[in-house]
């Protein structure tokens, strides 16, 4: 990864954080935007593996969003 792309990860988003469906849908898009991108005539890998970067990245702050609701005290919500 680049140093470009590192500090990008690492920054903390500027607005509100995003909700569970859109972050979802954040990294099915980069998913979608890196398989065109490979099978696209022009076989941009570069930039394939940017927007896999950022579908990981988001998968991330699912997990992290994920690990936080589990570690907050109070009641939390089961299936049935």
């Amino acid at each position: 990864m680049t140093t470009k792309r590192k500090a990008k990860a690492a920054k903390a988003p500027d607005g509100p954080l995003p909700s569970l469906p859109q972050l979802c849908t954040e990294a099915a898009d980069h998913v979608a935007r890196a398989r065109i991108a490979l099978y696209d005539e022009t076989l941009d890998a570069d930039q394939a593996l940017i927007h896999l970067d950022e579908a990981i990245a988001c998968l991330k702050r699912l997990w992290a969003h994920g690990r936080a609701r589990q570690a907050a005290p109070g009641p939390s919500l089961r299936s049935a």
